[in-house]
């Protein structure tokens, strides 16, 4: 038991690099020469928005549309109903890393709690992605006209440099290529030396070493209780799973259960980091084919939570009614809990 908690509290250090990573390029502004690139690339003007969210949406912060949102807000006609598009757009288009992004707590608290490889959370994943990724696209080339979204011009756009974009986004793009490749939970310690490697890349060309400033040390240690009881869970996985077979009705219905309260928790603290430990934890106790179906449920609950960071700067950058929101955000959470039944059927 000790041996199998010290083994998943190695992970920790990999969630901390991520969050040295996040605060150093949010704070000296490492990735911004991705948007003069797309500024000068794309011609529509949706496309612009959609992308600049997208980039802006990267990195792995309390709020995530804070980084997109000032970029946009540059760029937005001062037209209310204008402003109000750039909203919701910037919201879809900043919510799918929760679903893929190996910087995102999302992702990394359920992989580590259930030993899975990058490779094999994403085969739970991909399908919601896709939905996500799928339903951002109808709606904003779709339902939102080229006019509807008016840019002006931005004074901050510059001239483009292939070695400040490489400097800043190579690193990232090694990343993903390593964890797919090498991303064995067998060998935690490979996961926090890369993050630490990174962490240390990003402290030198920032020139700032002073790593504590961006560790949040409650989400720290939050997710050093969800790996140790993810260890405690193992053992009682199998009791667990033999009394859902012996009693299907009761199970079935202990399961409804869990996903209501699971569901009315991600919504009431609007947590990423919280959710996922939800998630982590109930995969664990009850198996991984009900971890598409639990991440359904919590994503679902968090990203129409009032008390999620997003929503409260979507609204102060671009006056986007709340109730245009949740008009949108239901349709998608409808299509992902179905897609997320499916997977509860067959489990």
């Amino acid at each position: 038991m000790i041996e199998s908690i010290i083994e998943k509290e190695l992970f920790l250090p990999y969630i901390i690099g991520i969050m040295i990573v996040g605060g150093l390029v949010k704070q000296y502004g490492v990735l911004n020469e991705v948007f003069v690139a797309l500024r000068k690339t794309f011609k529509s003007n949706r496309l612009v928005v959609a992308a600049t969210a997208l980039a802006g949406g990267v990195l792995p912060i309390e709020g995530r549309v804070v980084m997109s949102a000032p970029l946009l807000d540059s760029i937005a006609s001062d037209k209310a109903q204008s402003r109000s598009k750039f909203g919701i757009v910037d919201y879809l288009s900043t919510h799918h890393y929760y679903w893929w992004s190996p910087l995102e707590k999302t992702v990394v608290l359920p992989m580590a709690a259930l030993g899975l490889s990058y490779t094999q959370m994403l085969g739970y994943t991909i399908v919601p992605l896709a939905i996500t990724l799928a339903f951002a696209g109808v709606f904003i080339f779709k339902y939102v006209k080229e006019t509807d979204v008016e840019i002006v011009d931005d004074k901050r756009v510059g001239e483009f440099s292939w070695n400040k974009l490489l400097k800043g986004w190579a690193p990232i793009v090694a990343t993903m290529i390593f964890l797919v490749n090498y991303g064995d939970p067998d060998m935690p310690y490979l996961f926090s030396l890369w993050f630490g490697g990174l962490a240390c890349y990003y402290s030198y060309i920032c020139n700032d070493w002073k790593w504590g400033r961006y560790i949040n040390w409650k989400f720290a240690g939050f997710a050093a209780i969800v790996l140790a009881l993810a260890s405690i869970f193992s053992q009682i996985k199998g009791p667990v799973m033999e009394y859902l077979k012996l009693t299907s009705a009761q199970g079935s219905a202990a399961i409804v259960a869990l996903s209501v309260v699971g569901f009315l928790a991600s919504f009431a603290m609007g947590s990423s980091g919280k959710y996922a430990g939800i998630v982590a934890l109930l995969a664990k106790a009850l198996g991984p084919q009900y971890l598409t179906w639990f991440l359904c449920v919590e994503y679902s609950g968090y990203i129409i939570s009032p008390m999620h960071k997003c929503l409260l700067i979507g609204q102060q950058y671009f006056g986007t009614p709340i109730k245009t929101y949740y008009k949108v955000l239901v349709a998608l959470i409808a299509c992902l809990l179905g897609y997320g039944g499916l997977t509860l059927l067959a489990a």
